[in-house]
């Protein structure tokens, strides 16, 4: 096993002193500052004294990382199987207390760490995993990714559900404020989907477009890619005249629904124009839902009309087709708030996807 690389069973003071330790030993070898050491120490405190509290037992790993944007850190990862936590958003909230202390663990480890993921289930345990980075991602100008992943066949099924064919995540300025992912699943049995996603990075400013063409199969896809193509060169910070622009772009297809978001990660403000059944939501402290205009790209919408948003940090803004079902609620998936964005999106996909329809979900994680 690499020298910077620790697994053990965490079942006594002595094994969580021995992991601190090491963590310390870890962080220290790949060079972190004295004050982030501490930090790293700190994180791995609460986390491992955590599972002797309340599971008694459990396991914990320490690994160097580097990741493909340059980033080069530690990761940490804890799990149990104890009790598990029911209401995982208000343990993360400072002074909450299920246990008889000051509730601010999980809390402080969250702002000590750059990379935060909880994922807990009553009855089943939980599991943690932070990360810290000693450098920062190297910065891409003018980079925009196409996330539209519906060019391969799916890859099997889990729990009797189909899956996604592939999954592109967006990486980001060093200075951006985002963490955005998509994923796009077909109807089970088709090869391509009509769903597609686009996310562009422009004059500080993030677009998102979310599309759900008419149909299924090779001929919505053929329409999906035509609204992507024409999305890409020609969106502009007027999402009116952009979707009205679409829509005179797909005249002469079986059209589409699609919605259209602009976000200033920098002013914390959001904008969101959507015509035909695809659906936004921001997740915070609480739920902000918009509205699209009736209609179908293509063929006849009413007046388009944008609708504005405040963001607050770790505010989650999830855009999805309507091959996922509509009303989940944070309850029934509170880790939403707290993962990473592929992994939300992926969840929502699986979780929350219909067996008899193309599904799509852009999910942008917004931080400061």
């Amino acid at each position: 096993m690499s020298k910077l690389s620790v697994r053990t069973r965490i079942g006594s003071e002595a094994d969580a002193t021995r992991s601190v330790i090491e963590a310390s030993r870890i962080a220290r070898e790949i060079g972190f500052p004295a004050n982030d050491v501490q930090s790293i120490s700190t994180a791995t405190s609460e986390l491992v004294r955590n599972i002797l509290k309340y599971a008694g037992t459990g396991n914990l790993s320490i690994k160097e990382i580097r990741t493909d944007d340059g980033r080069h850190g530690i990761e940490i990862a804890v799990n149990d199987r104890g009790p598990g936590i029911a209401d995982v958003e208000a343990a993360l909230r400072d002074h909450f207390s299920s246990g008889g202390t000051l509730g601010l663990g999980l809390p402080g480890v969250k702002r000590m760490m750059d990379d935060f993921e909880i994922d807990s289930e009553p009855g089943r345990g939980t599991r943690v995993v932070i990360r810290k980075y000693t450098t920062a991602a190297k910065r891409r100008r003018g980079k925009s990714t196409l996330l539209i992943a519906a060019q391969k066949a799916m890859a099997g099924r889990r729990l009797g559900r189909p899956q996604p064919a592939a999954v592109t995540v967006e990486q980001n300025d060093e200075d951006s404020a985002a963490d955005c992912a998509s994923i796009i699943r077909p109807f089970e049995g088709e090869r391509v989907s009509g769903d597609a996603a686009v996310v562009e990075h422009r004059d500080g400013a993030t677009f998102a477009a979310i599309i759900d063409a008419l149909g299924h199969g090779p001929l919505a896809h053929r329409v999906a890619l035509q609204a992507v193509k024409y999305l890409k060169p020609n969106w502009s910070l007027d999402l009116v005249a952009t979707v009205n622009g679409l829509h005179e772009g797909l005249r002469g297809t079986e059209g589409a629904a699609a919605g259209l978001c602009l976000i200033d990660f920098n002013a914390g403000t959001g904008r969101y124009v959507g015509v035909g059944n695809t659906v936004i939501r921001v997740f915070g402290e609480q739920e902000n839902r918009l509205f699209s205009t009736p209609g179908t790209l293509g063929h006849q919408i009413r007046s388009p009309r944008e609708q504005s948003f405040s963001l607050q940090s770790d505010d989650v803004v999830v855009m999805y087709t309507d091959g996922i079902k509509e009303r989940f609620e944070l309850k029934d998936y509170p880790q939403l708030r707290f993962q990473k964005a592929e992994k939300v999106a992926r969840t929502i996909t699986e979780k929350f996807g219909k067996h008899h329809d193309d599904a799509g979900c852009i999910v942008l994680r917004y931080a400061r």
